[in-house]
């Protein structure tokens, strides 16, 4: 077996191959004056099964293309299997076409890791449960829902279902933060907000149940400008909440969204590193863990 990494995520990568004690495979990609990407591995793989992990985060584009670059190279050199770890799975936010005349961009993106000649993917909580039957291979989600409730419980706090609650940040994540607050034993209030569609601009407009006195906890696959964090956790402090914990399996964090969420109410950011976070996205209420034992986890798994 062996593990190969893109770079896009390259501290994550190498993370997996520690715990799996196993250096990561030698490859060498560069780029051409005209930002055409290069891929030439320097390592024999015949015979052998590989992984390459890569997320197609910023920028989605060249990550993907460096992505299928890799695995091709890989499969022509007589890998047996080769399988895609792809974190964070760019792109599957464009599930359907909202407008007629739209790409289905996450179907296209499964063809394209197919046509590369990967066999397998393993990945982190897609946005969408649409994006699984784009694909003709078999592909392994992991969730971070444990890893994340564990990170926030394991400190000093005591959440009991008497001083917190867990809310909905909008329709679209009602079953998510509904398994979640099972999970840890409490119960789930329901935001009713809109967005608009010209500006993108989010207005919560009244709230199913009770926050006042209570730690808020709000949990999301994405946090992606951070406007939705910033503007629900305004809303319940204003409801009488007295914290909020804002967790995130992917933080995309587009923009100025670290400055933004640094300056919020939010009392603490809990996000995974499917995304490389930079030093210059970070700020001092926010905390990022490792799913690297998950995905070591899920790989051993696939060797089985």
């Amino acid at each position: 077996m062996k593990i190969f990494s893109g770079t896009s995520n390259e501290p994550l990568a190498g993370r997996i191959a520690k715990l799996l004690d196993m250096p990561l495979g030698d490859v060498e990609i560069t780029r051409f004056i005209d930002n055409e990407c290069r891929v030439f591995v320097r390592e024999d793989v015949s015979g052998q099964e590989v992984f390459v992990v890569q997320s197609l985060s910023e920028v989605a584009d060249q990550h993907l293309v460096e992505l299928c670059l890799l695995g091709s190279a890989i499969k022509n050199l007589g890998a047996t299997k080769v399988t895609a770890v792809i974190p964070w799975m760019g792109y599957s936010k464009q599930d359907k076409a909202f407008r007629k005349g739209e790409a289905i961009s996450s179907q296209l993106v499964a063809k394209f890791i197919e046509a590369a000649g990967f066999d397998a993917v393993i990945s982190v909580e897609l946005h969408s449960e649409n994006v699984l039957p784009f694909f003709r291979i078999p592909v392994m989600e992991i969730s971070a829902h444990e890893l994340l409730r564990e990170t926030l419980f394991s400190s000093e706090r005591n959440f009991t279902s008497e001083n917190a609650v867990v809310v909905s940040p909008d329709k679209g994540g009602v079953s998510r933060s509904e398994r979640f607050a099972e999970k840890a034993g409490l119960s789930t209030v329901y935001l009713m907000k809109h967005r608009d569609t010209a500006t993108g601009e989010v207005t919560v407009d009244g709230i199913e149940g009770a926050v006042d006195g209570k730690a808020v906890i709000i949990f999301d696959d994405i946090i992606n400008t951070g406007a939705t964090a910033v503007t629900t956790s305004k809303f319940v402090k204003e409801k009488g909440a007295t914290s909020v914990y804002f967790l995130a399996t992917h933080a995309v964090l587009a923009g100025h969204s670290a400055e933004t969420l640094s300056q919020s109410v939010i009392d603490k950011v809990i996000v995974t590193d499917t995304i490389a976070v930079p030093t210059t996205k970070h700020f001092a209420t926010l905390d990022v863990v490792s799913v690297s034992s998950l995905l070591a986890d899920a790989i051993m798994q696939q060797t089985k």
